[in-house]
C-alpha cells in the first residue's frame, strides 16, 4: 500500500513533467535526453566584451577562453571566461567583410586550428552574398597581447536551388573537414547543405549540397500555433572528436518550443547520414533563453549556450553530461529518487537515471 501511495504521488508530481512539450519530428513525438545537467557558469558583460552574441567557439590554441562574435555592426571578434565578465583578447580584421555574421565554430585542417565564421544572415532574403570567413586561430595572451589583427580569408557560395536564404547556423567537422550551413526559416522547414573545406577556393564561389531537411512541414502545426514545429535554427556545432552533434533553435513567441537537438554519431557515419536520423531533445535545455542564437562544444562531456540579448548581460550557460555507476553499484536503499517522466517511471540517484530493473538510462 506504502508503495502504491508513493507512486501515485509521483505521478502528481509528475504532472510538470507530462506537461512540457514535446517535439514531433518527422513523424514521431521525440522522448527527451536526460543525460545533461545545466548550470549557469557566468553572466557575459555586454560593457567590457561584446553585444548581441550570436556566435561561440571554444579556443583550441588557448584552452579555457570561449570566443564570441557578434551579429551587431562591430566588425571584431572577442574571447572571455565562461565567466564572461573580462575580455581576454580583441580580434581586428585587415579586411572589410560581408557583415551580418550569425555564427561561429572551431576546426582543424591539416594540423592547423582554424575559426570560422558564418556571414550569412539575410533576414529579407533580399542580399544574395553569402560567405564563410576564416582564419588560423589566434594565441590568446591578455597581458602581452590583448588586442591582435588578423588576414581573413572567406569563401563565397550560392544554394543549389539558386534561391536566397537566411541562416544562422555553421558547424565544422574535423573529421572530414567539411562545413555545415543550416538555414533559419520561420514557421517552415530549415534545411542542411554542406562545402567541403579547402584552402584555394580563392574568389571562385561554390554551390553547397542539399543534404537534408530538419523535420517536416506538417510538424509545425496549423491555425494559431505554427510555433510547435523545430523551425528558425540559430546555431549548430559538433564535438571536437567528430562524435556528437548539437542543433538549436529559438521561438521568443512561445519560450518552451525552444530545443537543443542531439545526435550520436555512428561509427563510420557521415554528419549527413546523422542528421537524417530522429535526434533527442535535451531535457536540461528546455527552459527560457531569450534570443538563444550561440552553441558550442568544450569536449564531449560539456558544452555551452549563451544568447543574443540586447536589453541587458546574458547569462552563459554549462551543460554537462551526467554519468552513472554500473548497475551492479545501484541499491534501492540509497537516498535515490523515483521520477515520472512521460508515463514510466525511473530512479533518479547521484550518479544518474536509471529503470527500475537497474539498467541506465542514455
Amino acid at each position: 500500500m506504502k508503495r502504491l501511495l508513493i507512486i501515485c504521488g509521483l505521478v502528481l508530481a509528475g504532472m510538470s513533467v507530462l506537461a512540457a512539450p514535446k517535439l514531433v519530428y518527422n513523424g514521431d513525438t521525440l522522448e527527451w535526453n536526460n543525460s545533461w545537467q545545466k548550470r549557469q557558469c557566468g553572466t557575459l558583460d555586454i560593457e567590457k566584451n561584446i553585444i548581441e552574441v550570436s556566435g561561440i567557439a571554444c579556443s583550441r590554441v588557448t584552452p579555457g577562453y570561449i570566443w564570441m562574435q557578434s551579429d551587431e555592426t562591430v566588425k571584431y571578434i572577442i574571447a572571455t571566461t565562461e565567466k564572461g565578465d573580462e575580455r581576454a583578447c580583441k580580434v581586428n580584421f585587415t579586411k572589410n567583410i560581408r557583415w551580418d555574421w550569425e555564427d561561429m565554430s572551431g576546426g582543424v585542417y591539416n594540423d592547423v586550428n582554424y575559426l570560422f565564421i558564418g556571414a550569412f544572415g539575410d533576414n529579407d532574403e533580399t542580399d544574395g552574398e553569402y560567405s564563410v570567413v576564416y582564419f588560423e586561430e589566434p594565441a590568446i595572451d591578455p597581458v602581452n597581447a590583448p588586442e591582435v589583427t588578423v588576414t581573413p580569408n572567406r569563401i563565397k557560395y550560392v544554394y543549389p536551388d539558386g534561391k536566397k536564404h537566411n541562416n544562422e547556423a555553421l558547424m565544422y567537422d574535423n573529421l572530414t573537414s567539411e562545413i555545415y550551413i543550416i538555414t533559419k526559416v520561420y514557421y517552415d522547414v530549415c534545411q542542411v547543405f554542406r562545402l567541403p573545406f579547402r584552402l584555394d577556393y580563392g574568389d571562385e564561389v561554390q554551390t553547397l549540397e542539399y543534404i537534408c531537411d530538419l523535420g517536416v512541414k506538417s510538424d509545425l502545426g496549423s491555425g494559431s500555433k505554427p510555433y510547435k514545429g523545430f523551425h528558425l535554427v540559430t546555431a549548430a556545432d559538433i564535438s571536437p572528436d567528430g562524435k556528437y552533434i548539437l542543433i538549436k533553435n529559438h521561438n521568443n513567441i512561445v519560450a518552451t518550443y525552444c530545443w537543443v537537438l542531439y545526435w550520436e554519431r555512428q561509427e563510420g557515419e557521415s554528419v549527413a547520414d546523422a542528421v537524417k536520423r530522429q535526434p533527442q531533445p535535451i531535457r536540461a535545455y528546455n527552459t527560457y533563453e531569450w534570443q538563444g542564437e550561440a552553441i558550442c562544444w568544450l569536449d564531449d562531456d560539456t558544452f555551452y549556450t549563451t544568447s543574443d540579448a540586447d536589453d541587458g548581460n546574458p547569462p552563459i550557460y554549462k551543460f554537462t553530461r551526467k554519468w552513472g555507476a554500473g548497475v551492479e553499484d545501484i541499491t534501492y536503499e540509497q537516498e535515490n529518487k523515483l521520477v515520472m517522466i512521460g508515463n514510466v517511471l525511473y530512479v533518479r540517484t547521484d550518479k544518474g537515471l536509471y529503470s527500475l530493473d537497474g539498467r541506465k538510462v542514455q
